[in-house]
């Protein structure tokens, strides 16, 4: 008989509670560890998602909704045509050819009318862009002396063109033939009716980011200029 029982060791293979307890613990942190840093991921990604919606709706939202047009009428007052002036189409053969010949006339045509004239001048430069060649030698022919202006000349004389033909050369030039007709003031012929003709090289600008004046497009709203 044995007076004190010795305390037994645990077997190497027996299950010990506290070590089952804090793996399970551990288990459990693990995934809520794991389900937090996936939380955060989905949380940071709505509020980017969030932030680029809004920031598309206030850049569509503060985008202008007009459209701005350009119209031509004829004399009488009928519109011509209609374009939108957010984007330029390629101008067509008849507007060219109008081009070229509205030119020859304005810069050739000597009135009486002093706001006649003044529009035939604003009407001459519509077709003309600063940086061309062109606007140079038109400046050389209506400002070179006091002689030539056309106000001074329109104090002694008047001129008249009348069409004859505007024929296309190439794709880029065209000829244009016309009867110039010299008066005095009085409406006697100053000189005997002359045959002209001038080639004209002209182009189609579309970068409607260009500097070109607010009036010129109701004059010349396919921006052909000449050359």
């Amino acid at each position: 008989m044995k007076l004190f029982n010795g305390k037994k060791n645990p077997q190497p293979d027996s299950p010990n509670p506290y070590l089952n307890a804090r793996r399970s613990w551990n288990i459990h942190m693990g995934h809520v560890q794991q389900f937090g840093a996936l939380g955060i991921f989905i949380g940071v990604a709505g509020l980017l998602i969030g932030l680029a919606a809004v920031g598309g709706i206030t850049y569509i939202g503060s985008q202008s909704k007009t459209v701005p047009m350009v119209y031509e009428q004829d004399k009488a007052g009928n519109y011509v045509s209609l374009t939108r002036a957010d984007r330029l189409p390629p101008a067509k053969i008849d507007d060219y050819r109008t081009a070229v010949w509205n030119f020859i006339d304005h810069i050739r045509t000597v009135t009486p009318d002093g706001e006649l004239q003044r529009k035939s001048v604003l009407r001459t430069y519509a077709f003309l862009f600063p940086d061309d060649p062109a606007t140079t030698k038109a400046n050389e022919y209506l400002n070179g002396s006091k002689e030539r202006n056309p106000f001074t000349r329109a104090k002694t004389e008047m001129v008249s063109n009348e069409l004859i033909s505007v024929l296309q050369q190439t794709p880029d030039t065209w000829q244009v033939d016309w009867i110039e007709t010299t008066r005095n003031r009085d409406g006697t012929l100053k000189n005997p009716p002359v045959r002209m003709r001038a080639l004209v090289n002209v182009y189609q600008n579309t970068n409607l980011n260009a500097k070109i004046n607010e009036n010129n497009d109701v004059m010349n709203p396919h921006r052909i200029f000449i050359k």
